[in-house]
């Protein structure tokens, strides 16, 4: 059963895989804190930096900070800030701020861990330079997400995928993209993980869309 579903999964995904007319290759590094406040709050703060043009320039600097609060042992709900310095543009350096708000769905089946995310996050760009900076460009995000973690095992595999949907400005409400995650979480000790992922990214519903290929490497601290 399980093999006829991620067929048919698969399937239905092989129109997006040769949909893009460019293509990139992306590096993505990241460090993450994590930790708790007051025994009820779960925080985590991620520095990060991205390359791309086949990874041989910057295109960002990032920071996100994450707020949530379990609900129930199966359900919380988090806010979400980002500030991002992007390059990508010679003439200019955009400053973008992202607030986003969202509720996950989290269940363990033995080791194998599953988890639903929907998000929702309005992105300013230049909000105190430019005018149109305060029209904010408006996402929903879908993401479904696996783990699995046998007993006595160091590494973990992983795997994702998530749709934006971009509802806002009304010049943009058509584009959407997709983003799917393959991986492994290797813990180093107690306190640290390190984690190696390939991204296939994919744009669709624009004039040019782009397919990313992202190769993201990043260190996990526990406070």
């Amino acid at each position: 059963m399980f093999r006829r579903s991620f067929s048919f999964f698969i399937f239905l995904l092989l129109p997006v895989f040769a949909m893009g007319q460019e293509e990139d290759f992306r590096t993505w590094w990241d460090l993450e804190l994590e930790g708790e406040l007051f025994n009820l709050v779960d925080f985590s703060v991620a520095p990060e930096i991205r390359l791309w043009d086949n990874s041989t320039r910057l295109e960002s600097f990032l920071a996100t900070a994450d707020l949530s609060v379990p609900v129930t042992k199966f359900l919380r709900f988090g806010l979400e800030y980002r500030h991002e310095i992007n390059y990508k543009r010679e003439d200019i350096t955009r400053n973008l701020n992202r607030f986003g708000i969202y509720t996950e769905l989290d269940c363990r089946i033995e080791r194998l861990r599953m988890a639903y995310r929907a998000m929702y996050h309005s992105e300013y760009t230049n909000i105190s330079r430019d005018e149109e900076g305060k029209i904010p460009e408006s996402v929903h995000r879908h993401k479904i997400s696996f783990k699995y973690r046998r007993k006595g095992w160091d590494i973990a595999p992983m795997a994702s995928a998530e749709m934006f949907y971009t509802i806002r400005p009304r010049w943009n409400n058509y584009q959407q993209k997709l983003r799917i995650t393959a991986g492994l979480q290797y813990r180093l000790t107690k306190d640290i993980n390190i984690n190696l992922q390939y991204k296939y990214q994919q744009e669709y519903y624009e004039n040019n869309p782009l397919t990313s290929h992202i190769i993201s490497t990043g260190i996990e601290y526990e406070l």
